[in-house]
């Protein structure tokens, strides 16, 4: 199978089916989803997160990647309406 985001022919246990909005932000399967690579998986994922933490006035540091998006599934409504929000263009931007 393809990555949609790379081209690249995978192996089906080597691609991984992702949520376009991710779960942690309240993504379901109706706002899509693609199967990328483990490697094009990891970047949109890290993208999206340091997009949001940016827009918020956060740093993204790699090692705190996992808490932070525990922190983000906890957070009030409002604020992953907006984070929805940013990762629905990063995502038409990423596959675009």
């Amino acid at each position: 199978m393809k990555c949609v985001k790379c081209s690249f022919e995978f192996e089906e246990k080597e691609l991984q089916c992702s949520h376009d909005i991710p779960k942690y932000l309240g993504g379901t399967d109706k706002d899509g989803r693609h199967w990328l690579c483990l490697k094009c998986h990891k970047e949109y994922e890290r993208l999206i997160l340091k997009e949001c933490l940016e827009s918020v006035g956060e740093e993204y540091q790699e090692e705190e990647e996992l808490s932070w998006m525990k922190e983000l599934s906890n957070q009030a409504e409002l604020l992953k309406l907006k984070f929805r929000m940013k990762a629905q263009q990063i995502k038409e931007s990423f596959y675009g």
